[in-house]
C-alpha cells in the first residue's frame, strides 16, 4: 500500500487541505513538521478517518469536527479524500476513496462513501437503500481490508508517545505477544481454534444420549464460562493494579526510606492544589468571557448580521454623499472670486492693457455666472453628517462572532471540572500523611501490593479449574453412540490442527524475525549497542515469550530496561513485523521521538527511520527533529517535507514548503 495524496475540506483545523506525501522507491520518508497544537495529530487523524470513517452520530459530534472557519461561509460539509495504490493478485490498483459528511433537512448528520478502483465505482451512504448498501460497504470494507485491515491499523499508525505509555513493568511481554499474533496473521488461527472448540462442544451437548449426562456437560461449559469471565475479570484487576504500583513507586520508596518524606508529600500537594486552582481560574475566564459575550450579544451577533443584510444600500448612501461633496467642492465661493479678479484687473490697468473702464463688481458678476456648476440634487439630505459617520464605521465594522471559541471552551472545562473532586481527595489524603497520624500512602501502596500475589494465585486457581474442567468434557467422548460420525471426529480435531498451524508458520518466521531484530537491537538500542547475541522467541503461540540475551550469557530482562529502551524494542519488533508480516502498510508516526534520549535519538535517525517502511510519515516538532542538528541524518531518504502553521486568527492550518525554514533537496 502506497498513499500518494490526501485532501481534507472543512476538518477541525484544515479548510482546504491537499498534500502530496508520495514517495520516490529510494527515499521513503515524508517529513511533516508543527509545533504543538499546529495540526499535526489532526493530519494524522485525517488520514485514519478517510481509511476508516469518522464515528459521527449527533449534531455536537458534527461540530467539533467542523472547522470553525467554515461557519463564517455557510459551509457545513466534512470531505476526506485518500488517493492511495494497493496489490491485488500481483496487480497494482489505484485507489481514491472519499468520505463525505453533512446535515440533512432535520440537522442530523449523513455519510457518503465513494470508492474508485481504477475507474470502478462503488458508493453508498445514510440513504441508500439497506441492500444495496450493504452490498457496496462490503466490497468498500473488502477493499481497505486487504490493504490495511483497521484492527492492525494501530501497528503501523501510531502515535510514538503512547507506544511508549503502554510499556509499563510486565506489559511489555504483552504488548509484543500481541503485536506477533496480529501482524504476522496468526491470530486468525487462534480464533479458528477457539471458534472450532466451542463448536465441538456443543455438538458434544446434542449427540449425548441421556439426558442427565447431556445436562451435566452443559453445565460443565456453564461452569467453565464463568471461571473464563472470573479469569478476565481477575486479569483487568491485575493489570490495573501493576499500573497502580508503577506509578506509586518513587513516592513510595522515598517515604519507606524516610527521605525529604514531607518536602515529597508537600511538592505533591502543592502540585494538585495549583491544579486545582488552575481549573477554577479558568473556570472564572470562562464566566467572564459568557458574561462579556452576552453583554456585547448586539456587537457580536446581531450587527454583523444587519450589515450584511442591508451592506448594497449603505454603500450606495455613501457613494451618493461622496459625489454630492466632490461637486460642492468644485465650486468657488464669491470671495474667493472677487479676490482672484482684483489681482487680474489691477495688473491689467497697470499695464495699460484695458481700453475702457471695468468695475470690479461687474467682473465678479460674470465670472461667477460663466463659471457656476450646476449643484447634483442630493437625495439623502435628510441625513446629518453623524449619521453618515456611524453608516461608514457600520460598514467597517469586523467583530468576530466568539461563540465557537466558548463552546470549545465549555467542552474542556466541563472535562477538568469532573477531576476536581478526584485531585482534593488526594490532596487530603496527603495532608493527612504531613500529620504522622496516617499511613495511608503506605498502607495503600502495601495492600496493593499484597492484592497483586492475591490476584495472581486466584488466577492461577482459576486456570488450574478450567483445565480440570476441560479434562472432564474430554472424557465424555466415551459416552457417544458407537456410530462412525466423520464430521464430529473431524470437528473434534480442528482446535488442535489450528493451534498446530498458528505454531508450525510461528517457527518458520520466528528465525527470521530473531535475526533481524537482533541486527537492528545492536544498531538502535543505544544501551546494548553491538553487545545483543541473540534474540530468542518461544515455539508456542499459547505461551508466547520474549528474551534477549547478552554476549557474555546472561538474559537482559525487559522489565529492567529503561522507557526509551523500552519504546526501541517495540519499535525494532514492529519493523521486523513490517517485513515478514502479511501486509505492506506504510508506517505513520506522530511525535516521533517520544520518551528516546540523546543517544537514542541519533541512531533511530540513521539506522531506523530510513529501513522502516517503503513509505514512512513522520510527524514531528522542531525539538524532536531538529533542524539545525538532525534534520541532515535523513535528508538523504526524505521525498518530501512540509511544515504546518496554525493561524490562530482564522482558526486553520496552512501547510508550507521546508522545514521549520530549512530547504531539503528532496
Amino acid at each position: 500500500m502506497h498513499i500518494k495524496r490526501i485532501k481534507a475540506k472543512n476538518f477541525k483545523t484544515y479548510y482546504d487541505l491537499d498534500l502530496d506525501i508520495s514517495v520516490e522507491p529510494d527515499k521513503p520518508i515524508i517529513l511533516i513538521g508543527g509545533k504543538n497544537g499546529g495540526g499535526k495529530t489532526t493530519l494524522f487523524e485525517a488520514i485514519y478517518g478517510a481509511l476508516y470513517g469518522l464515528h459521527i452520530n449527533t449534531l455536537k459530534q458534527f461540530r467539533e469536527l467542523l472547522n470553525a472557519g467554515s461557519l463564517d461561509k455557510g459551509e457545513e460539509k466534512i470531505t476526506l479524500e485518500l488517493h492511495f495504490t494497493g496489490k491485488v493478485l500481483n496487480e497494482e490498483q489505484q485507489y481514491i476513496l472519499t468520505r463525505t459528511y453533512a446535515l440533512n433537512t432535520v440537522r442530523q448528520p449523513t455519510e457518503s462513501v465513494r470508492l474508485n478502483m481504477n475507474g470502478t465505482v462503488f458508493l453508498y451512504g445514510t440513504a441508500t437503500p439497506p441492500a444495496q448498501r450493504i452490498e457496496q460497504e462490503a466490497q468498500v470494507n473488502k477493499i481497505i481490508k486487504a490493504n490495511l485491515p483497521q484492527e492492525l491499523s494501530r501497528y503501523f499508525l501510531f502515535d510514538a508517545m503512547e507506544a511508549g505509555n503502554l510499556l509499563k513493568e510486565d506489559q511489555l511481554n504483552k504488548v509484543i505477544k500481541e503485536n506477533i499474533e496480529n501482524v504476522m496473521g496468526f491470530n486468525k488461527y487462534i480464533q479458528l481454534g477457539k471458534a472450532s472448540e466451542t463448536l465441538y462442544q456443543q455438538y458434544t451437548a446434542q449427540r449425548l444420549q441421556v439426558e442427565n449426562e447431556k445436562k451435566e456437560y452443559l453445565d460443565l461449559i456453564e461452569q467453565k464460562n464463568k471461571f473464563q469471565d472470573s479469569l478476565k475479570i481477575l486479569q483487568q484487576l491485575l493489570q490495573d493494579a501493576l499500573q497502580y504500583s508503577v506509578a506509586g513507586k518513587e513516592l513510595y520508596d522515598n517515604l519507606k526510606a524516610g527521605l525529604n518524606q514531607e518536602t515529597t508529600i508537600k511538592n505533591k500537594i502543592e502540585q494538585t492544589v495549583a491544579t486545582i486552582e488552575g481549573i477554577h481560574k479558568k473556570e472564572a475566564i470562562y464566566r467572564e468571557d459568557i458574561e462579556n459575550f452576552v453583554k456585547d450579544i448586539e456587537l457580536n451577533v446581531c450587527i454583523p448580521k444587519i450589515v450584511e443584510a442591508l451592506k448594497s444600500e449603505i454603500h450606495l448612501i455613501l457613494k451618493a454623499k461622496n459625489d454630492q461633496q466632490q461637486s460642492s467642492s468644485t465650486n468657488l465661493s464669491h470671495e474667493q472670486v472677487e479676490s482672484i479678479s482684483f489681482t487680474i484687473l489691477n495688473y491689467l490697468q497697470q499695464n495699460k492693457l484695458v481700453l475702457g473702464e471695468v468695475k470690479l463688481e461687474q467682473l465678479v458678476d460674470h465670472v461667477l455666472r460663466a463659471n457656476q456648476n450646476l449643484p447634483i440634487k442630493d437625495e439623502y439630505h435628510f441625513l446629518e453628517f453623524s449619521e453618515v459617520k456611524a453608516l461608514e464605521n457600520l460598514l467597517n465594522n469586523r467583530a468576530a462572532n466568539p461563540f465557537p471559541m466558548l463552546n470549545q471552551q465549555q467542552v474542556e472545562l466541563n472535562l477538568a471540572l469532573a477531576q476536581v473532586p478526584i485531585f482534593e481527595a488526594q490532596a487530603e489524603q496527603m495532608k493527612a500523611q504531613i500529620t504522622g497520624t496516617d499511613y495511608a500512602i503506605l498502607k495503600a501502596y502495601e495492600d496493593n501490593e499484597a492484592g497483586i500475589k492475591k490476584l495472581e494465585i486466584q488466577i492461577a486457581e482459576a486456570q488450574g479449574e478450567i483445565t480440570k474442567i476441560d479434562k472432564r468434557l474430554h472424557r465424555y467422548d466415551i459416552q457417544m453412540s458407537q456410530e462412525p460420525d466423520p464430521r464430529y471426529e473431524a470437528l473434534g480435531k480442528l482446535k488442535g490442527f489450528f493451534e498446530e498451524v498458528a505454531n508450525q508458520l510461528l517457527k518458520t518466521k520466528k528465525q527470521q524475525i530473531e535475526l533481524k531484530m537482533k541486527q537492528d537491537l545492536n544498531v538502535n538500542l543505544a544501551a546494548y549497542r553491538d553487545v545483543i547475541a541473540k534474540v530468542e522467541l518461544s515455539e508456542n503461540l499459547s505461551n508466547l515469550t520474549f528474551k534477549i540475551y547478552h554476549q557474555a550469557g546472561n538474559e537482559i530482562y525487559l522489565n529492567q530496561l529503561n522507557t526509551a529502551s523500552k519504546q526501541v524494542v517495540v519499535q525494532v519488533l514492529l519493523k521486523a513485523l513490517h517485513e515478514f508480516g502479511d501486509y505492506d502498510p506504510p508506517v505513520m508516526i506522530d511525535t516521533v521521538m517520544g520518551v528516546l534520549d540523546e543517544t537514542s535519538r541519533s541512531t533511530v535517525l540513521e539506522n531506523y527511520f530510513p529501513e522502516l517502511s517503503h513509505q514512512t510519515i513522520l510527524l514531528s516538532s522542531d525539538s524532536e527533529i531538529r533542524p539545525q542538528t538532525d534534520l541532515s541524518k535523513i535528508e538523504p531518504f526524505i521525498s518530501k517535507v512540509y511544515t504546518l502553521e496554525r493561524d490562530r486568527e482564522r482558526q486553520s492550518t496552512e501547510v508550507m514548503a521546508g522545514y521549520f525554514g530549512k530547504t531539503v533537496n528532496a
